[in-house]
């Protein structure tokens, strides 16, 4: 990773902020049996949205509307290159290094894919991936200009396809060495686990991010996290009761491809909430207790002070 990380990222800040996220440790979770080759490619593939997505968030195309338009076109034409190769490569020259490093980083991966995985399974790959390229904008864009609030539909909606959940879960098949076909995922409880999955990892991620994001002392932030934990709550029970379904009573998914994508799911969620607070990514070491809960201060003012606990699972 470190070598793969130096030769594509320019930017010595961010390639250390990327080194230090540690996404070897997340792709362990859900390549806890794979080879170390599938797990460094998963890895890889994890680093990639982040190098992706911080260039319409925080980087070259946050404030050029146009720009980012011809940039997520041309992403969506080299995925279709990657995952399927009948499609031509797009002319990459027309962009800057970093944009185009951006991309080709994400040569070893495909290339890795396509040697493991046959068409069908590549080509549900690229649809959660052209969903994702096609929803990344900058954040602000939500917003309507500064003129109104989007509503909790509108932020859902948007918030599925950004936040790049589905495709990390196709990534599943590659990870376990399955072969899947779009009736495997068009099985509606199959749509069910992916859509707990995906708001089980929203939630969270807000949860654990709130410092960091936060527009302090407009909301109670002590109330705003139960309300979070609330909603995590109601999620895992609602995933508990697709899982059931899914692996007790037969159907149109084979037993082996259910076990594999709740297993999976499992694996993405827990992952991400293992490799959030295993790293320096939202808490220092210190505010991990002996009694394995996370212990931590939202706001330094003392009149919106309050400590908000999280347990850690192991």
């Amino acid at each position: 990773m470190l070598n793969w990380n130096n030769s594509l990222v320019d930017d010595g800040r961010i390639s250390d902020k990327l080194q230090k996220a540690e996404f070897g440790l997340f792709a362990a979770i859900l390549c806890a049996e794979a080879s170390i080759e599938k797990l460094c490619t998963v890895a890889k593939s994890f680093a990639w949205y982040f190098i992706w997505d911080d260039i319409f968030d925080c980087g070259a195309l946050k404030y050029n509307s146009e720009g980012a338009k011809c940039y997520r076109q041309a992403s969506i034409k080299y995925f279709e290159h990657q995952l399927l190769l009948d499609r031509d490569l797009p002319d990459l020259s027309l962009f800057p290094l970093e944009l185009q490093k951006a991309l080709l980083c994400w040569d070893e991966v495909g290339s890795h894919i396509r040697e493991v995985c046959p068409e069908e399974t590549r080509a549900i790959l690229l649809d959660r991936m052209v969903e994702y390229v096609a929803s990344v904008d900058n954040v602000d864009s939500l917003y309507n200009n500064g003129t109104r609030i989007p509503t909790l539909q509108e932020y859902w909606e948007r918030r599925e396809c950004t936040a790049g959940v589905y495709p990390v879960i196709a990534t599943i098949p590659f990870a376990y060495g399955l072969n899947i076909t779009i009736t495997d995922v068009e099985n509606p409880y199959m749509k069910k686990l992916w859509r707990h999955t995906s708001y089980l990892v929203h939630i969270t991620n807000d949860m654990f991010s709130m410092r960091k994001e936060i527009v302090y002392h407009r909301i109670q932030c002590h109330d705003a996290m139960q309300v979070s934990y609330a909603f995590a709550m109601e999620e895992a029970s609602k995933f508990q009761q697709v899982e059931n379904i899914l692996l007790l009573q037969p159907g149109k998914t084979s037993e082996v491809i259910s076990d594999a994508f709740v297993r999976g799911c499992k694996d993405v969620v827990m992952g991400l909430v293992h490799w959030s607070y295993s790293g320096t990514r939202y808490f220092q070491e210190t505010e991990i207790g002996a009694d394995h809960v996370i212990r931590f201060q939202i706001d330094s003012s003392p009149r919106y002070t309050k400590e908000t606990e999280l347990k850690a699972t192991r």
